[in-house]
């Protein structure tokens, strides 16, 4: 039912859906006969799609859902879903037709008043009510659907349906004196003889709340926790869902669904989902769809999908491609480094050291008063080019009072040729008093610098030239540096809510190892005039130009884009 899908350094499943799986799945869609259609649709989300909104889910929403559901009955299994899935095969589909069951049936009952309480984060406020509004529609198309489809003899709807005031089935369930608006739906509060299993229980009316990525979210109560596009971290934050949103379903025991297709390789999402193994206790079930997944059952819409796909890698567009159509967290057009790369040059051979004979270089980053914070490391580099970190130390905010006397005691037990510090005003001091004592100082000017060093060690960093023994902290920083090439600079940043001083401390301690290339070789019997080229993936200006059949071949050194300009006469 399954294959194994190489997803960065680790072997995660993904759900083939072939003709066995979709025949499997069949098994979901069937109605327990011995019962009514209500009570078969309460028992079942992917029935109650089918027989009450009339909506053939697809073979992988069937088993996404299938699994949530079990959750609702069995507290020994874990609460908390993760989608890993494709651009446009309906995960939004799927959260909707989720919500709305759970309230119509009350299926999962967590406050004091027994009712149901669906909270949904969504990337921005807008994306919010566009969510709230997909289950409005499924509404509308449910009162719709069981009007003509339940009927009569004499054809008339089986079902509750007032003409008069233009209310279907599921409109008659929503309460007309609560919040009905852009932001919350509200139901009924049960009536036994009048409703029966709908809306089982539940004594002030099931809701649903819809919210952009923000505080506002703060103080609420959920029953059932939705976060949509999980992975867009910098919408979505670390702050979010540890401080806002994940406390609203503690109290209740929340199930707690989060979907997304890959964005960048940082933030809860991406900790959940652990492609690297770096937290091998999660609890949480994980399935992944590609594209693929609709491939079989609508063929029609999986054509018209995947011309956008060729169009984008015709466009050169392939981590585009990759990431949001085969879910990888590849590089993207953010990450600045490759995650292979950060995750191949970290290792468990060695530890950190106390000391060493070895010549070596230290790399000081200054830390403020307020936020960042200051950091050392010491690297060293062997005959053969390969660069290792042997000792860093984190100064928390404010705490680097005694800098200089940690670094003068550094220097006695390392064989430091070069001290390499942040030219900045947070330093000024400290780095004079570096100079008076007479030691090898040089000052790396980041506003001038940065792009040029960092471009070098990635370099390195991609001929696998940096090694480190294993840092959580600092391989979570590398993952989460984020680059964007605008038509006046090059940006070189952390993500949102993310830092980065451990990685500039490494990056300075390299400084004199790793050399910015700033010319292209070139391989031409015409000669041609050398002009400044950049790669138009990662902006790198280390590109590498030939001629191959009167053509012009540029190749990136950094990232290894390949690209044709000019053809020659």
């Amino acid at each position: 039912m399954s294959v194994q899908q190489t997803y960065l350094d680790k072997m995660i499943e993904e759900v083939k859906v072939d003709s066995t799986f979709v025949r499997a799945m069949e098994e979901f869609r069937k109605p327990n006969k011995e019962v009514g259609l209500l009570q078969a649709c309460s028992e079942n989300v992917v029935v109650f799609a089918s027989h009450m909104l009339g909506l053939k889910l697809y073979s992988w929403q069937v088993l996404f859902l299938n699994r949530i559901q079990k959750a609702l009955v069995d507290d020994k299994i874990t609460r908390e879903f993760l989608a890993i899935t494709s651009r446009q095969i309906g995960k939004s589909t799927s959260i909707a037709i989720f919500a709305l069951w759970c309230c119509v049936f009350n299926k999962y009952p967590g406050t004091v008043s027994n009712n149901s309480s669906i909270g949904i984060a969504s990337a921005s406020d807008e994306q919010a009510k566009k969510l709230l509004n997909e289950i409005k529609k499924f509404i509308r198309l449910g009162d719709a659907f069981m009007k003509v489809t339940y009927v009569d003899d004499e054809g008339k709807p089986v079902f509750a349906h007032n003409e008069q005031d233009k209310k279907g089935f599921f409109s008659l369930l929503l309460d007309p004196n609560e919040h009905n608006n852009t932001t919350t739906i509200t139901f009924l509060s049960w009536s036994e003889d009048k409703h029966g299993v709908l809306l089982n229980g539940s004594k002030s009316g099931s809701t649903i709340k819809s919210y952009p990525a923000t505080s506002k979210v703060l103080g609420e109560t959920f029953s059932v926790v939705i976060i949509d596009e999980a992975g867009k971290t910098d919408k979505i934050t670390d702050e979010f869902f540890y401080e806002f949103m994940y406390p609203t379903g503690n109290s209740t025991n929340a199930i707690r669904i989060y979907t997304s297709t890959p964005w960048v390789p940082s933030g809860f999402f991406y900790r959940m989902v652990d492609p690297d193994n770096m937290y091998p206790d999660s609890s949480s079930d994980c399935v992944l769809f590609t594209v693929d997944a609709i491939k079989l059952e609508n063929p029609k819409y999986y054509e018209t999908v995947m011309k956008t796909v060729n169009e984008l890698n015709r466009d050169g567009k392939t981590d585009e491609v990759q990431r949001a159509y085969y879910c990888r967290f590849v590089k993207g057009e953010m990450s600045y480094f490759n995650p292979e790369k950060v995750f191949s040059a970290f290792t468990n051979s060695y530890n950190m050291v106390d000391e060493s004979n070895i010549m070596c270089d230290m790399g000081v980053d200054f830390g403020g008063q307020v936020k960042s914070r200051t950091v050392i490391t010491i690297s060293c580099m062997d005959d053969d080019g390969l660069i290792k970190r042997l000792y860093h130390r984190v100064y928390e905010v404010g705490k680097d009072k005694y800098l200089l006397d940690d670094i003068a005691e550094l220097l006695k037990h390392f064989n430091i040729q070069r001290i390499v510090v942040d030219d900045c005003p947070a330093g000024m001091y400290m780095i004079r008093e570096m100079e008076d004592k007479g030691w090898n100082v040089t000052r790396m000017g980041f506003r001038a610098e940065k792009v040029a060093k960092y471009g070098a060690f990635r370099s390195e960093l991609n001929k696998n030239n940096i090694l480190s023994y294993e840092d959580d902290k600092l391989k979570t920083e590398m993952l989460a540096m984020e680059f964007s090439n605008s038509s006046k600079q090059s940006v070189i940043q952390h993500a949102p809510n993310y830092s980065d001083d451990m990685i500039d401390s490494f990056v300075m301690s390299c400084y004199h190892f790793v050399q910015e290339d700033n010319t292209f070789k070139i391989i031409d019997p015409y000669e041609q005039e050398d002009d400044t080229v950049v790669c138009k993936d990662c902006g790198s200006d280390r590109v590498f130009r030939t001629v191959v059949k009167k053509k012009l071949v540029f190749r990136c050194l950094d990232c290894s884009m390949e690209w044709v300009s000019n053809v020659y006469d």
